[in-house]
């Protein structure tokens, strides 16, 4: 019964790590974000799905465009999910924050 339920999780595991989507959330995010904001101002939030949804209807307001939302919104549910602790500050040579 163990078994079923491990396995069960791992293939869920894999489709959410699924190589392909994570590649087209790329190219969708660099396509409709950074021409306004840096990915660094991304990729340092975590939002949950519906978090994410309502951050991509707000840039939309703003004139964001979007090729495929859905794929860019599972992207970046899956990437930079409120589950997900934030990166550790980036650091120059010395040692000090950039």
């Amino acid at each position: 019964m163990r078994s079923a339920v491990c396995l069960c999780l791992l293939a869920g595991a894999g489709l959410a790590a699924d190589p392909s989507l994570a590649e087209r959330g790329k190219k969708e995010e660099s396509f409709s974000c950074t021409a306004c904001h840096s990915l660094r101002l991304i990729h340092s939030q975590r939002l949950s799905k519906t978090g994410w949804g309502k951050e991509l209807d707000k840039m939309a307001g703003w004139g964001a465009q979007y090729r495929d939302r859905d794929t860019l919104l599972s992207y970046l549910a899956d990437e930079y999910s409120d589950a997900k602790p934030l990166p550790a500050p980036e650091r120059s040579g010395d040692g000090s924050k950039r």
